[in-house]
């Protein structure tokens, strides 16, 4: 449920601990399955798939349960999703098919903003469908962070474009959510670019005495502290929120709306880029005080939400992030967020350290249920590349394989993506295969790492086009049609490979 390690959290586990859950294992319910399998000559990653799996599939809940399909995320026996964590969890859940549970869930959370919760939505809900005792008393005194109606707003547009089904952005709850998001959220919270930095840590306090007034709209998912009024990944949700906004702007043929949406997230991550920046100490700070001044670390976060679009800064934070001397230390949670944001930026050898990490047997608090779900989503759709393509409103997925050089393979098998199940294959970096099981035509975006001229398409070359990213990976790839019950493969010659 939260970031980094406080009271609040450290409370709810000692509590677990005197209960006797030191061991915990989800209560069971009828099981739920899912058709994801996973193949590598890597022992390490195979085993690390088999136990994410099955953890991640311990935690889910099917149709039947009263509130609909849904999963844990929040502290294990707490039977209840957390805004955050059910953000974070949606891309591994949807890997495994659990596209139900995650439209549920976020459709909960957007429902849940309120007027008289200062657009602020439950921070937490239980298998009942109630906001979680936990954190919740009345509207005037409960737990929330503001980052969350960013995060939540962002899974949303993914799971858009992940499933291809409209609903996430055509449903009148999310449309609502949406709009209170980027108007009345940001307004009442003093979350616009030229006020964010000098707003008050705590603001629309209802109550003077409370359990959790001091923590109505902490301007951070940093729990544990409380000498900054905002932090930077606060920023880093916001900037991520309105490009996902932007995005739906320009599915919607809204150009005037696209443009002032693309601005506002300039602003912020202007914001970002020359405030949040050390370049004394090399990387981003992650804290904001009063009078402007920074320090601490963000870079996780403004990684993870994509918020960095100067290149040295941008391999500055992927330095820091990727030495053992920062992530070793830190709590579980912060860690389960570096693989991902790792492997999208090329750093594949670091991120398959902290993904072993992780799943490592002797991990301690590995059960919480965000570490296996984005285990999970670090295996697809980072070092198997595996995701929806950049481009919006079409049917079309991309591959980049990171696995290590040589003759070392890894497949998936029964992917749901789009509107559609797939199979993948790559072989190094240097061969890969898309089977289309069922669904309509796809088109596949097949990436390899290096410039190679062409690329060879079921055994005929084609020319291959080139990009180079903020972080300084070159990738070569082609895009071709897949129909239903076929197969392709695309292999890229090792000549002129990075």
């Amino acid at each position: 449920m939260t970031i980094h390690n406080s009271t609040h959290w450290f409370c709810l586990l000692l509590l677990i601990a005197v209960l006797g859950w030191a061991s915990f294992s989800p209560a069971q319910d009828a099981p739920v399955s899912s058709k994801l399998e996973f193949e590598s000559s890597d022992p390490a990653l195979q085993q690390a798939f088999r136990w994410a799996k099955a953890q991640a599939l311990a935690y889910a809940h099917p149709e039947s349960e009263s509130i609909g399909a849904w999963y844990e995320a929040a502290l294990p026996g707490r039977d209840s999703f957390c805004m955050r964590d059910v953000s974070h969890q949606t891309t591994g859940a949807a890997a495994l098919g659990l596209y139900s549970a995650n439209h549920n869930m976020l459709k909960r959370f957007a429902a849940s903003l309120a007027p008289e919760r200062d657009w602020a939505g439950y921070w937490e809900i239980d298998r009942l469908g109630r906001p979680s005792a936990a954190d919740y008393i009345s509207d005037s005194d409960f737990w929330y962070n503001l980052p969350a109606n960013f995060d939540l707003l962002d899974a949303v547009v993914r799971m858009w474009r992940w499933t291809g089904d409209d609903s996430y952005w055509k449903d009148l709850e999310f449309e609502r959510f949406f709009q209170a998001t980027a108007n009345s959220y940001i307004s009442t919270w003093q979350l616009q670019p030229g006020r964010v930095l000098s707003r008050p840590r705590i603001m629309n306090r209802r109550l003077q005495n409370g359990e959790f007034v001091n923590s109505r709209g902490i301007p951070s998912y940093t729990e544990g502290r409380k000498d900054f009024n905002v932090g930077s990944d606060l920023l880093a949700a916001e900037y991520r929120a309105l490009q996902s906004l932007q995005q739906i702007a320009v599915e919607r043929h809204q150009p005037d709306d696209a443009k002032r949406l693309q601005v506002t997230a300039d602003a912020v991550e202007q914001l970002i880029e020359q405030r949040a920046w050390s370049g004394r100490e090399g990387h981003f700070h992650g804290f904001f005080s009063e009078d402007g001044s920074s320090f601490g670390s963000g870079d996780a976060m403004l990684l993870y939400f994509n918020a960095v679009r100067r290149p040295e800064h941008l391999r500055g934070a992927l330095d820091f992030i990727a030495s053992p001397e920062y992530w070793q230390p830190v709590n579980i949670e912060e860690e389960s967020y570096l693989p991902l944001a790792l492997y999208r930026y090329g750093r594949s050898a670091d991120a398959y350290r902290i993904l072993l990490d992780l799943s490592n047997p002797d991990k301690k608090r590995r059960e919480y249920p965000e570490v296996s779900y984005a285990v999970i989503a670090a295996i697809v759709s980072g070092m198997m590349g595996l995701e929806p393509s950049e481009e919006i409103g079409n049917d079309t997925i991309q591959t980049l394989s990171q696995l290590h050089d040589g003759p070392d393979f890894a497949e998936l098998r029964g992917v749901a993506i789009k509107h559609n199940i797939v199979d993948l294959r790559h072989v190094g970096t240097s061969s890969s295969t898309l089977t289309n099981r069922s669904g309509p035509p796809l088109q596949w975006k097949a990436s390899f790492p290096g410039i190679a001229a062409s690329l060879k398409v079921n055994g005929k070359w084609m020319r291959a086009q080139h990009f180079s990213s903020l972080a300084g990976m070159t990738i070569s790839w082609v895009t071709i049609t897949v129909p239903p019950g076929s197969t392709s493969v695309v292999v890229r010659d090792v000549i002129g490979k990075q």
